[in-house]
């Protein structure tokens, strides 16, 4: 197949996600790799496995590690909604960790254009066509299945296993789908690497689905309106956009208003969008080049012998099912709490802290230096809710004493609205900045300092947020930053 420019593969946003979590420059002009022939999949029919209800049928392909290739919803035709020009679609399971670039066991190197993403395991097969190996396929009663597989490192292209297992099990139920993913490592390398943007999963729908909606506010399931983020001849979808809502859904819907909602009730953050055109929105198969895609994004450290799992949910049928689907399994709290005493409950570092790592024995055994920090996951309270933060742990400085200080990121205009992940042709994300700072400014964070007592022992640790100036109305997420050396076991946050 020729190379071109107006070629451009759906894995660019996970290379850009990537090399985002590493600091680097969200402008990509950027490698276009013509790999359709290389790497498309083959469809085997005997490879494929279905299961149906009266509503939905799912179709996984066990040729490609168990992804989800096949997807239809009876009320609306029947018709298969997942996208397969190449590996990097489908509804699949995808990971990112260190090094960059990842250097295989015994010494593969990854292929040039993608070794900014580091550790990459997924579960259809490698950038060379290499296909994951199936351990396992179970059948579940009529309406589950479940497959364990050993992924390929997609940057390579000499069939690089993962060395970890995929786990993935299926559930139909009504018109909702559950994917319950794990990830079981068990990897040579057992640095303890910075954490990364992890797509939980990824979704890529057929042209037809292209119109992209959500909720972007700071009134969570109080019945407001909705955003109509991409529609046709709007000129928006490529490059992908990014955004929070605190509703924890996004659909991608039809021209009769029917598709598939994504519903991740750990996650606030999304990747979304159409490639590539406005002349493409609205219809194509599974082996045509435009497609829908979401993918929800949460942050995660990946020890070398780390067992975690997600459970997400794709809701088929019009906005009215998506949304209350949603607002039903909600896990909104009023008032956060995170206990960290089997995981670090989605909590990650910055700066230079670490911890024991895998599997956590009642507490975050952090070390930490100067300046560096504590982050929560973006999530969502409101302040006149939560006037108190406790921290619960056993905290020892040299001098048994620790400046702390606390920042708070408010909800503000900028969450009223998209973003351009990257830069790509004419849409650059400087320059959107730069338009869009008048009408969707950024809240500033807020911060208040704070002196403990840290002796070693066990104590629950309050602080008064109602100190911090401009603490009111919606916030969504916070750092906790150690302003001297020390370790720490922190059991617990909590906002109450």
């Amino acid at each position: 197949m020729k190379r071109s420019h107006a070629i451009f593969i759906s894995l660019t946003t996970l290379f850009l996600t990537a090399l985002s979590a590493q600091g680097m420059q969200k402008s990509y002009v950027g490698h276009i790799i013509d790999f359709y022939t290389d790497c498309y999949a083959v469809k085997e029919e005997s490879s494929m496995r279905y299961i149906s209800n009266d509503r939905i049928k799912l179709g996984i392909d066990l040729a490609l590690g168990g992804a989800v290739t096949y997807l239809s919803d009876y009320a609306n035709g029947g018709k298969n909604m997942i996208n397969s020009f190449d590996w990097g679609r489908q509804i699949q399971m995808s990971y990112y960790s260190g090094p960059w670039p990842y250097i295989g066991p015994n010494g593969e190197k990854p292929t040039p254009e993608w070794e900014g993403l580091g550790w990459n395991p997924i579960q259809s097969g490698d950038a060379g066509g290499y296909r994951s190996k199936i351990i396992s396929f179970e059948k579940i009663g009529n309406y589950s299945m479940l497959v364990k597989s050993i992924p390929m490192q997609w940057p390579h292209k000499t069939g690089v296993p993962g060395e970890c297992v995929f786990e993935c099990l299926y559930t139909l139920k009504g018109n909702v789908v559950t994917m319950k993913a794990t990830i079981i490592n068990n990897r040579s390398d057992k640095t303890q690497y910075a954490s990364c943007p992890q797509e939980m999963p990824a979704v890529y729908t057929n042209g037809n689905w292209y119109k992209i909606v959500s909720y972007l506010g700071d009134k969570p399931f109080e019945g407001k309106p909705t955003t109509t983020i991409v529609d046709k001849t709007d000129k928006k979808g490529w490059p992908w956009v990014h955004f929070y809502t605190p509703e924890n859904w996004v659909a991608l819907l039809d021209d009769k208003g029917y598709g598939i909602g994504v519903f991740q009730p750990q996650v606030m953050t999304f990747n979304s969008g159409f490639h590539s055109n406005d002349l493409l929105k609205g219809f194509g198969s599974e082996k045509d080049v435009q497609t829908g895609h979401i993918a929800p994004i949460g942050q995660q450290i990946l020890d070398y012998n780390i067992k975690w799992t997600y459970e997400t949910s794709f809701i088929l049928g019009i906005l009215k099912d998506i949304r209350g689907y949603a607002k039903k399994h909600s896990q909104i709290a009023a008032n956060p709490h995170w206990n960290f005493k089997n995981s670090r409950d989605n909590w990650y570092y910055n700066g230079n802290m670490t911890d024991s790592g895998f599997p956590l024995k009642g507490g975050l055994d952090i070390t930490f230096k100067k300046n560096s920090a504590l982050v929560s996951p973006v999530t969502f309270w409101r302040a006149s809710e939560t006037p108190y933060l406790e921290i619960e742990g056993e905290i020892n400085t040299f001098n048994k004493e620790l400046l702390i200080e606390v920042e708070i990121q408010p909800t503000g205009k900028s969450d009223l609205t998209d973003w351009l992940n990257w830069t790509e042709g004419e849409h650059v994300v400087e320059n959107e900045r730069k338009t869009k700072a008048a009408s969707f400014p950024e809240s500033p964070a807020i911060s208040l300092q704070h002196k403990i007592v840290a002796d070693g022992t066990s104590k629950k640790y309050r602080i008064n947020l109602s100190d911090i100036k401009g603490y009111k109305g919606a916030m969504k997420n916070l750092k906790i930053k150690f302003l001297n050396d020390g370790k720490a076991k922190i059991k617990s946050v909590q906002l109450k």
